[in-house]
């Protein structure tokens, strides 16, 4: 039994919490993350905590079934209605016979890797409910063991934005570039050693 708090959001901001979840995993298997998500311009009404929970757990069985330094990506983008969002990894991919069973309860792939990652098969069970809360839904392809995979979740649009055309894609949530020297920056130091204040 679970209640869904939702608001308006920025699929961008909900994003950027699921990387910073799954990013102590991604850095220990040295992956290579490729973002290529909008900051604004993808409104959705969602809970953005559970959101940012489906996120990161899909983007930590990318982390799981990929060999060491591998590639995973995470894409979003309008598609007509909906916003999709779409995590591929360069992994292990999945055996074309549990393809149609992976959102099945305490369905594995690879048993002795999961395993040995605390993983009980729950998770993208989980995953594919809270996304159908929101409306939305959560489907799997890959061609095959050792061919990677990508997950894709789809999420209507919010309202005001379904009726407004399609906007020039904004600037992603990591830049490519490093930002300009002119730059500046604030910074916000707070030391309670008394010692160092007196």
């Amino acid at each position: 039994k679970l209640t869904l708090r939702m608001e308006p959001v920025e699929l961008g901001a909900v994003v950027a919490k699921a990387i910073e979840t799954a990013s102590p995993l991604l850095d220990k298997r040295r992956h290579r993350l490729h973002v290529a998500v909008p900051r604004e311009g993808l409104l959705v009404v969602a809970d953005a905590s559970r959101l940012a929970q489906v996120l990161s757990n899909i983007l930590n069985n990318a982390a799981k079934y990929t060999e060491p330094g591998g590639d995973i990506s995470i894409t979003a983008a309008r598609e007509g209605e909906t916003a999709a969002v779409r995590v591929r990894d360069s992994g292990s991919g999945i055996a074309p016979e549990l393809l149609p069973h992976i959102f099945d309860l305490f369905v594995q792939g690879s048993q002795a890797l999961d395993r040995s990652q605390g993983g009980l098969g729950v998770g993208l069970t989980i995953a594919r409910s809270l996304v159908a809360m929101h409306g939305g839904g959560l489907s799997a392809t890959s061609e095959g063991v050792g061919r990677g995979s990508e997950f894709t979740v789809q999420l209507p649009l919010g309202p005001a934005q379904r009726r407004a055309p399609a906007a020039a894609p904004a600037a992603p949530l990591r830049e490519s570039e490093p930002a300009p020297a002119t730059r500046s920056l604030r910074i916000l130091m707070v030391d309670d050693n008394e010692d160092a204040i007196s």
